[in-house]
């Protein structure tokens, strides 16, 4: 295993053409628009609001009431898109809900009882993998929206991710990432990596590796050393660790930083790292930090397909600032204050 990298980042903005970016295109931020889809969590029940952005018009305050003819009962703890479809992951009713993401109806109803998923990929046109926040895998056939096949993996498996023929499982608990191979669903590695890895991301083509981010000891048990927030980029199919970035920050060191989410740049390469104080661009294809792109208390992200952005946002005390950044130059292309709280969005 190669040495972990201590990166400290000395400019609180990112000025990326100095540094080099993996492209220079840049989006024309007066012609972006986009739609935000954000679950709205109303005590049991979760309403579906959707908003012109970057304008923050609300189009629809319950888009899912509206096209079901009732709201949403439970929380959604992540929502993923796949070709023209909406997977709402719910793990406090074992279940997934499979709209339209068009219309927003309702296609079907995938039962994960007795388990609930945490994260969701897609290897293929016709099968998905879900993280069951236990030590299973749940491999569903889309043709029938039912679960074929259960994998049993590390502990706490919170994450996951597809890279061609392999997905690969974050075991938060266990310090390992299972590597499964989806023309056999066996699995075909298990890789250690720094301490509570809690989020993955893969890719295709040019990306060749799977990014991995471990928060590090002494983050959720007050009662260890504390150890440093890691980036760990592996490669599947040479089975080879690659760079491990030390994740710092401005103002604290890898000791104290949190990460909160993880995000890729789609087609563009990059990974976008959201931090309990920055948001941090690598280079996903020359493993290697880009820099800071925003400073902030921000907490999720999400990849907009239609759009090519990549969507991060914090809450506020009148709601939720939402942040549109180019994937390919890091520069923010629009910046939103939405009347609302959420934790849970995707980008249509």
């Amino acid at each position: 295993m190669k040495p972990i990298i201590a990166v400290r980042v000395a400019a609180i903005a990112l000025a990326l053409s100095s540094i080099g970016c993996p492209s220079d295109e840049l989006i024309n931020a007066a012609t972006v628009r986009w739609r935000l889809l954000a679950a709205v969590t109303d005590g049991a029940t979760t309403r579906l609001a959707l908003y012109d952005m970057p304008a923050g018009t609300l189009v629809s305050d319950d888009v899912y009431a509206s096209a079901n003819g009732d709201m949403l009962d439970g929380s959604v703890a992540r929502i993923e898109q796949f070709r023209s479809m909406l997977f709402l992951l719910q793990p406090d009713r074992q279940r997934i809900e499979v709209l339209d993401a068009t219309t927003f109806r309702r296609l079907a109803r995938i039962a994960t009882a007795p388990h609930g998923a945490l994260g969701i990929c897609f290897a293929n046109g016709t099968t998905a993998y879900t993280a069951n926040g236990d030590s299973t895998v749940s491999v569903v056939d889309l043709t029938t929206f039912q679960t074929v096949r259960t994998i049993t993996v590390g502990a706490a498996a919170v994450s996951i991710a597809a890279l061609g023929n392999r997905v690969a499982v974050c075991n938060r608990d266990g310090g390992t990432v299972s590597i499964i191979d989806t023309r056999s669903n066996t699995l075909a590695a298990t890789v250690s990596v720094p301490p509570y890895p809690a989020f993955v991301v893969g890719g295709s083509d040019p990306v060749k590796s799977f990014c991995i981010v471990s928060l590090g000891s002494g983050k959720l048990a007050s009662n260890e050393d504390r150890s440093a927030a890691v980036a760990t980029f592996y490669d599947p199919f040479a089975d080879a660790v690659g760079a491990q970035i030390e994740l710092t920050q401005y103002s604290s060191d890898a000791l104290s930083t949190l990460p909160r989410a993880l995000v890729a740049g789609g087609t563009a390469g990059t990974v976008f790292v959201v931090l309990d104080q920055e948001v941090q661009m690598f280079d996903h294809v020359g493993q290697r930090l880009l820099g800071t792109v925003l400073v902030g208390e921000y907490r999720n992200a999400a990849y907009d397909f239609a759009r090519d952005l990549v969507l991060v946002w914090m809450p506020t005390e009148s709601g939720t600032t939402v942040v549109a950044i180019d994937p390919r130059s890091g520069a923010t292309i629009g910046r939103t204050q939405l009347p609302i709280a959420f934790s849970v969005a995707a980008g249509l």
